[in-house]
């Protein structure tokens, strides 16, 4: 049974600091005005209706509980709606020929634009999105291209038309509690340490909140933003739900947002890498509705410099697998009576016995590192998969890593000095 989203916030959204900083400072360049008088919780009036809002406002506003929601007391000039949704979604189609390219093989390049021209949005979510559009872009953009990735989804799978409605609004809205991050967490090199981590592990339960108490807001779609990053074998956060109960569109949501990811970073064989590897992880009607509509002919596959010594990669989960066949049967004692199954590690047995499993499938002995690489080393087609592979391999550890670190701590009865020597392990990439 999923907790009570509220138990996890240690504030309420509208007091979050760094939301309130952003609707500040985007009054500095258009409108933003008072639509009524603001009070604190305690019943202070703190400014009238009517006022301008800019950033000269925020250590009065951040300090002080408000009595009624922030979004729900200021407007701005030529809010976000669907006409400007749709808008700009046919911008990032024209750039963006992967994402043109998956509309069309869906069967109606036009149905995404159709959709969020007629979503009737309530004014609060207008306002974060234009507060998202302004401040923080690439969050906008992002939102946008989840809509579109699955919107293509949605046309190829048996959904509802009321589904088809709620997975719309869960890919526009799943991110809108990024805003309450610090926007340096997420910046280009800064290195998240455990406790910046728990910020961004609630950020889907921020989205939520925000959402699932507005009127006629889908319950189906508030689900689905408070499950998108679940996984089926039980890795995700934040409750760390597994199969089905996790929401069905938040599996269409999850597999959409990973997709989005690799293909701003990499390519579509990486992609193809990433969902191989994974399997375990994401529903697999839904992955297999999106490879086939990404699926390339063989004259567009190009394949990537080689940038890394792919036997050194190899080398390194060689021996981190060698390790872990010691570490297994020690975890094993050691988890709490229920039995590795019903353990907050039972995804870490099933995720690195799924890695040897790929590798063993792919032909590749582990022990044998030089003679994998002297195969592939006159054979640039091949060399290129073997180098895709491996790196997803090791983005992959690293991401088990961050999911053991989050869990280690509630964990009775596991040597917690064992986990730290893994953890450091799967970080050596």
């Amino acid at each position: 049974m999923t907790a009570d989203p509220l138990s996890q916030l240690s504030e309420l959204p509208d007091e979050n600091p760094h939301y309130v900083r952003a609707a500040m400072q985007m009054g500095d360049h258009r409108d933003v005005v008072a639509d009524q008088d603001i009070f604190a919780a305690n019943g202070m009036k703190l400014l009238a209706k009517g006022a301008k809002i800019n950033s000269r406002q925020f250590d009065l506003l951040a300090k002080h509980k408000l009595a009624t929601p922030i979004d729900q007391l200021l407007v701005t000039d030529r809010p976000v709606d669907g006409g400007q949704l749709a808008f700009e979604v046919g911008k990032i189609l024209e750039k963006d020929a992967t994402l043109a390219r998956l509309l069309t093989r869906a069967g109606d390049p036009l149905a995404i634009k159709h959709q969020l021209a007629a979503l009737s949005l309530p004014m609060p979510i207008r306002f974060r999105l234009t507060v998202m559009q302004d401040q923080r872009p690439e969050l906008f953009e992002h939102a946008l291209r989840m809509c579109i990735v699955s919107n293509a989804m949605a046309q190829q799978l048996d959904l509802s038309s009321a589904e088809y409605e709620s997975l719309a609004l869960a890919a526009l809205c799943h991110d809108l509690g990024e805003m309450h991050t610090d926007p340096e967490l997420l910046t280009k090199g800064h290195h998240i340490t455990p406790q910046e981590r728990r910020y961004i592990h609630v950020h889907p339960i921020t989205s939520y909140v925000l959402v699932h108490a507005l009127p006629q807001f889908p319950i189906a779609a508030a689900q689905a933003i408070l499950h998108h990053h679940e996984r089926l074998d039980g890795s995700g956060y934040p409750y760390g739900l597994r199969k089905e109960a996790i929401h069905s569109l938040a599996q269409i949501i999850a597999i959409a947002d990973v997709s989005d990811a690799v293909l701003r970073r990499f390519d579509l064989p990486r992609l193809d890498v990433l969902f191989t590897l994974n399997q375990c992880r994401f529903d697999p009607a839904a992955v297999r509705v999106l490879r086939d509509l990404l699926r390339s002919s063989p004259h567009e596959v190009t394949y990537p410099v080689v940038s890394k010594d792919a036997s050194l990669q190899l080398a390194h989960i060689a021996d981190l697998l060698q390790a872990w066949m010691a570490l297994h049967t020690m975890l094993e004692g050691q988890v709490k009576a229920g039995g590795v199954s019903h353990s907050p590690l039972s995804f870490l047995f099933e995720r690195m016995d799924s890695i040897r499993s790929l590798i063993l499938q792919a032909g590749l002995n582990p022990d044998d590192v030089k003679m994998i690489y002297a195969f592939g080393e006159n054979d640039p087609e091949m060399l290129a998969e073997l180098q895709a592979m491996l790196s997803e391999m090791e983005w992959m550890l690293f991401d088990l890593a961050n999911e053991i670190e989050r869990r280690a701590p509630s964990l009775d009865g596991v040597t917690q000095e064992a986990l730290k020597d893994l953890i450091a392990q799967l970080r050596e990439i």
